[in-house]
């Protein structure tokens, strides 16, 4: 019986240190969950628009009607050429007419005698075909718009 309650009180002293030490809940964590949206797909550059290829080029000297226009005009060697007449007069009245549309056009006196009407020049071949597509785009009565080159 001595042996029996031992037995007992040792069983007993185990069960009260277990209940002695409480286990403490582990928190767990919080979880955050964050959504990261993706960037926006940047909107694609715009096509250019093509560079016209059946333009009409000539190449020829000539001379500034003005030397204001000469003084604006005269380091560039691509002109967009958007009339060409005999008569100075015409040149003229055509001009007043393009200047109603917005155009900034100057007459140049062609070695062939014709007073060419310039509405644009450049010094790079590029932008004068661009400025091309763009006239005959916007103002189809012009679709005949051609490049004059100058000579040196």
């Amino acid at each position: 019986m001595k042996q029996l309650l031992i037995v007992l009180l040792s069983v007993s002293m185990l069960m009260v240190a277990c209940k002695s030490q409480e286990m403490v809940p582990v928190e767990e964590p919080e979880v955050v969950e964050t959504v990261v949206e993706p960037e926006p797909e940047p909107e694609p550059e715009p096509e250019p628009e093509p560079i016209p290829e059946d333009i009409r080029i000539t190449e020829e000297r000539f001379e500034f009607e003005t030397t204001e226009d000469e003084a604006i005009h005269d380091e560039n060697t691509y002109f967009v050429i958007i009339g060409s007449f005999t008569y100075r007069d015409n040149a003229e009245r055509f001009m007043e007419t393009l200047r109603g549309q917005g155009f900034s056009p100057v007459i140049l006196l062609s070695e062939t005698g014709f007073h060419r009407v310039s509405v644009n020049s450049f010094d790079q071949e590029i932008p004068a075909r661009t400025r091309i597509q763009y006239i005959r785009n916007n103002f189809p009565e012009y679709h005949d718009v051609w490049l004059l080159i100058r000579k040196p």
